[in-house]
C-alpha cells in the first residue's frame, strides 16, 4: 500500500520528464525510486513515521535521482503516454500550470474541447497555441480504446467493437430515434458469467472487468463524434452491452458519475440493467441513506431487470442466475427497491416463439407484476437470433396480443421497445455479443494476427472465453 501510494504520488509527476531517457538511466531512476520507497517504510517501522509525515523526505529522495537520469538522456525508449481522459479538470489545470507553465484558463479550454466540443487530436483545438498543443501531444494520449471494427445500419445503429490494450474486445452501440434522441449501449465487462441461454455474449463466457476509463470512453465517444456533427447530443446510456453491471459496481458508479458530471447526462437518464441479483438491488436501493453522497445520484438513476420467464422452472432453463436468486427473491428485491426510493423499474421481456409469448404467460406476468402496478414498466422485444440459441422471435400477432393483455387486462404499461417494420439494427447483428463473436470468430479462423486473449474453438465453430479473473467484485 505504501509503494503503491507514494509511487503514484511522488514518482508520476516526474516520469514525464524522462522523456529520452535512456533504458539504463530509466532503470536506474526506478530502482533508486523503490529503494528510497523502501527505505521509507523501514524508516515507518523503526521511527514510527506515517507515510504523510514522511512524504518530505521521499519527495527529496526521488527528485534526486532524476538528476543521474536526465544525464543520460538519448532516446532509446518511446514514452508511455497518459490517458488525458483520466484526469480531472483540476488536474489538469495543474499539470498545464507546473509541467507547461500556462495560465489556469487554459485548462478550461481544453477540457471544452475533450468533452463538449468533440476533440479527436490535439492539433484540432485550433484557440490553444501551438506550442501548447505539441505539449499535450507529447505527455497524453487521447483514450484507451482502439476501434477494431464498426458497423452502421440502415436504419442510423452504429455498432462498434473496441480493442483494449490486453487484446479484449468490448463491444458498444448507438441507437438514434426519431425524436431526437440519441443512446449509447455500452458494456461493463469483458464478456459475462451470467451464461444467459439466449445471449450471444452469455455463451462466450467471461474474460475480466473493464475499468471505469473503458467503460465511460464507450459512451464519451460517441458523445464526442455527434458533438462534431453538431446536430445532436448524446441524451441517454444504457449498461446492456456486455457483462453483468451490478458485478462491477465500483467501476460502474464511477462511469456514471463521469457520465453526469463529465458529459452532463441526467441521472433519469442513465439506466443499469441487471439479469436480477437481488441483494445488489437491495443494496443499490439503500443508497438513499446517503442522499448528500453519491447517493443523491445513484438513487436517482433507472433500474431495468432482466426477467424473460415468470416460473422458477422457465426462468432458470434460460438464466441460470435464477437458481441463486428464485423469482421470489428477486421480485421481493424489486419491491424493496421501489419503496425505499419510489422510483420505477423497468423489466426486459424478449419474447421467444412459443416458449414465452402465450396469452397464458402474459397473464401470469400481469399477476406476478401486480403489487408493482403503477411503479413497473414492461419493455417487450423479439429475441435476437444467436448462434447457440434455437429459440425463434415471436410474431406481430402475439406479441401485440402479449401487450394487450398487460396493458388492458392488468393495467401494467408494456411496450414495444421499437415501434418499426424493421427491428432496429438487425441488419448489423446489433445484438449484445455478435459483432464480437464474428470478429473472434475470423480472427481464429485467419490464424494469425492478434487473437483475443483467452479464446478457443469448440470443433472448430463456437467461439468461448476462459475465464480471466473473479466474476464479482470483492
Amino acid at each position: 500500500m505504501l509503494v503503491g501510494v507514494l509511487g503514484l504520488v511522488y514518482l508520476r509527476p516526474v516520469v514525464a520528464s524522462l522523456s529520452g531517457t535512456s533504458r539504463r538511466g530509466k532503470l536506474a531512476f526506478f530502482g533508486a525510486g523503490f529503494s528510497a520507497l523502501r527505505r521509507q517504510h523501514r524508516l515507518t517501522k523503526v521511527t514510527g513515521l506515517t507515510p504523510t509525515t514522511g512524504a518530505a523526505l521521499v519527495q527529496t529522495q526521488a527528485a534526486a535521482v532524476i538528476v543521474a537520469a536526465e544525464e543520460a538522456k538519448n532516446n532509446s525508449l518511446p514514452k508511455k503516454l497518459m490517458d488525458i481522459y483520466t484526469l480531472t479538470e483540476k488536474e489538469i489545470e495543474d499539470f498545464l500550470q507546473t509541467q507547461l507553465k500556462q495560465p489556469r484558463y487554459r485548462a478550461k479550454q481544453v477540457y471544452a474541447w475533450l468533452y463538449q466540443r468533440g476533440a479527436t487530436s490535439f492539433e484540432v483545438m485550433n484557440d490553444l497555441p501551438k506550442a501548447l498543443r505539441a505539449g499535450l501531444a507529447e505527455h497524453f494520449s487521447l483514450g484507451c480504446l482502439e476501434m477494431a471494427f464498426e458497423q452502421v445500419s440502415k436504419d442510423g445503429t452504429i455498432k462498434r467493437a473496441y480493442r483494449l490494450a490486453d487484446g479484449q474486445l468490448i463491444e458498444s452501440v448507438l441507437m438514434p430515434y426519431e425524436d431526437g434522441r440519441r443512446t449509447a449501449c455500452i458494456s461493463s465487462q469483458a464478456g459475462c458469467a451470467m451464461g444467459c441461454a439466449f445471449c450471444q455474449t452469455g455463451q462466450m463466457g467471461f474474460a475480466r472487468q473493464l475499468t471505469d476509463a473503458e467503460i465511460f470512453q464507450q459512451a464519451l465517444f460517441f458523445s464526442r463524434d455527434l458533438a462534431k456533427e453538431g446536430l445532436y447530443r448524446l441524451s441517454n446510456v444504457v449498461f446492456m452491452g456486455e457483462g453483468e453491471p451490478l458485478n462491477n459496481r465500483k467501476m460502474v458508479f464511477s462511469a456514471v458519475r463521469r457520465l453526469n458530471s463529465d458529459l452532463k447526462i441526467g441521472a433519469r437518464h442513465i439506466t443499469v440493467s441487471t439479469v436480477g441479483l437481488a441483494p445488489r438491488i437491495r443494496d443499490l436501493a439503500d443508497t438513499v441513506d446517503d442522499l448528500q453522497g453519491e447517493g443523491g445520484l445513484l438513487s436517482q438513476i433507472k433500474l431495468a431487470v432482466s426477467l424473460h420467464a415468470t416460473t422458477d422452472r422457465e426462468r432458470t432453463a434460460i438464466m441460470p442466475v435464477n437458481k441463486r436468486f428464485p423469482v421470489a427473491d428477486l421480485m421481493s428485491a424489486c419491491q424493496y427497491y421501489v419503496q425505499r426510493t419510489n422510483r420505477r423499474i423497468s423489466f426486459e421481456w424478449a419474447l421467444i416463439s412459443g416458449q414465452n409469448d402465450s396469452p397464458k404467460v402474459a397473464d401470469e406476468l400481469g399477476q406476478l407484476l401486480a403489487p408493482l402496478k403503477g411503479k413497473c414498466h414492461v419493455n417487450v422485444i423479439n429475441v435476437n437470433p444467436t448462434t447457440g440459441f434455437d429459440g425463434k422471435p415471436g410474431g406481430k400477432a402475439s406479441m401485440e396480443r402479449f401487450l394487450n393483455i398487460l396493458n388492458e387486462d392488468w393495467g401494467i404499461p408494456a411496450t414495444m421497445r421499437v415501434r418499426r417494420k424493421v427491428r432496429r439494427g438487425i441488419d448489423i447483428n446489433a445484438g449484445c455479443g455478435q459483432l464480437k463473436n464474428e470478429l473472434l470468430a475470423k480472427e481464429i479462423l485467419e490464424g494469425g494476427g492478434r487473437a483475443n486473449p483467452g479464446v478457443r474453438t469448440i470443433l472448430g465453430k463456437v467461439v468461448v472465453m476462459e475465464n480471466k479473473g473473479s466474476t464479482e467484485e470483492e
